[in-house]
């Protein structure tokens, strides 16, 4: 629920409450001032009738009435409610009664006066009425004003909120946050304008050291290259060519490393913006064709079901995806195995035969993980995959079935 909902209806429930409460208070309130009035009037005509007795004792009247009363009734006053049907209006009326045994001059009267009053049903409903007018016209206009009142207010709040939701580390320019005139979201504003300012130098002096250390590292590797390889033409014993070949080995998976770490440090920066409408099927099939020695010699067996597909992207980052998932496939596939690709214009999927992982799934995509029994990886060539997919907003997803290891990428077709 939105906080602008969420506040409206708290205001709305607080003041049927509120107002419930009151009426009630209210309705309780009159009845007792109403009442207490009516019995002062009563008490007022009771003595009206016992100053004239005489007078009164032969007039007809059903509201003041005075008669003898028996020697054996005892003296008090008697407070009650009663109804008489009105002919006129043809509905019973309601009406206050004081009915009072009296001694006057010696002799005992029963004193009877009556007046009409309002029934309580009907005060409860005129109450509860008006009520349930205030609250609907509180509602409305409470609501309304609350509504447009607050999004107003907190419209700064949420076109910020939309920038920063929609703002990148790697974007050249910072967020373009709104000032607010409440001092929280200006607070808030100013915080945010200072972490992501913080973010990305931080960022930049990342990206730049590891920009400068591939680059650096590049010039000593090939020189070290460069010389094993003349070693390697002297005469040398056995032991000597063993080292040689070992070195050669580390010097050739650091450069890889390297390679990939620089890869990924252009694909951060989004070095690779140029694209262009590309046979994503003519580029499969030439790769595959290219690793059809590697596939005969671990006896893979190829299952290949590849449709015309044309999508918007960087050349060289289509080549690198493909060239590392089919890697992937080859170096995770048992020997005698299946690879299976598969390949339409919404998706592509590449899945090869093997042994579950040995680490949790959602750490594949991590860089330099890889798993115990394949160490001779650099362990960023899924990193990497996973980095382009990110930056064409491509979908990519793993799953295990059936002995199967499945990577699919679906293609978004909206951008």
């Amino acid at each position: 629920m939105k906080l602008l909902h969420r506040t409206t209806r708290d205001f709305m429930l607080a003041t049927v409450v509120v107002l419930l409460v009151t009426a009630s208070g209210l309705y309780l309130l009159l009845q007792r001032e109403i009442l207490s009035e009516m019995d002062e009037q009563l008490d007022l005509q009771s003595e009206i009738l016992g100053s004239n007795v005489n007078d009164w004792l032969h007039i007809d009247n059903p509201f003041m009435q005075i008669a003898p009363a028996g020697a054996d009734a005892l003296p008090g006053v008697v407070y009650g409610d009663t109804t008489i049907y009105d002919p006129l209006q043809k509905k019973d009326e309601e009406y206050r009664y004081r009915k009072e045994i009296k001694e006057i001059n010696g002799r005992r009267y029963s004193m009877y006066v009556m007046i009409i009053y309002i029934g309580w049903d009907q005060y409860f409903n005129t109450i509860f009425l008006l009520l349930g007018m205030a609250i609907l016209a509180l509602g409305i206009s409470g609501a309304l004003i609350t509504y447009y009142s607050n999004k107003k207010l907190w419209r700064p709040f949420f076109l910020n909120l939309q920038s920063i939701k929609s703002y990148s580390i790697t974007d050249p320019e910072p967020p373009q946050l709104r000032g607010s005139p409440i001092k929280e979201f200006e607070e808030l504003r100013a915080t945010l304008m200072e972490l992501t300012e913080r973010s990305r130098r931080e960022y930049k002096a990342l990206r730049e050291f590891t920009e400068n250390a591939s680059h650096e590292i590049q010039t000593p590797l090939g020189i070290i290259q460069s010389k094993l390889d003349r070693l390697s033409q002297s005469e040398l014993t056995e032991e000597m060519a063993n080292y040689i070949m070992e070195a050669r080995s580390g010097v050739e998976r650091l450069s890889k490393t390297n390679k990939a770490l620089l890869l990924l440090a252009k694909l951060d920066n989004n070095v690779f913006a140029d694209k262009q409408l590309l046979a994503f099927h003519t580029l499969l099939n030439q790769h595959i064709e290219s690793l059809t020695d590697l596939f005969l010699s671990k006896e893979l067996t190829l299952d290949s079901d590849i449709l015309p597909c044309d999508i918007l992207a960087n050349l060289h980052l289509c080549e690198t995806l493909v060239s590392n998932l089919i890697s992937n496939a080859l170096r995770h596939c048992n020997k005698g195995g299946n690879i299976i690709i598969q390949l339409n214009a919404n998706q592509l999927a590449i899945a090869n035969s093997g042994p579950p992982l040995d680490f949790p799934p959602d750490q594949l995509f991590r860089r330099f993980k890889k798993g115990d029994k394949n160490s001779q990886g650099t362990g960023l060539g899924l990193a990497i995959v996973s980095q382009i997919c990110l930056l064409n907003h491509w979908q990519i997803s793993y799953s295990y079935e059936k002995e199967l290891h499945t990577f699919t990428i679906a293609f978004n077709r909206s951008i």
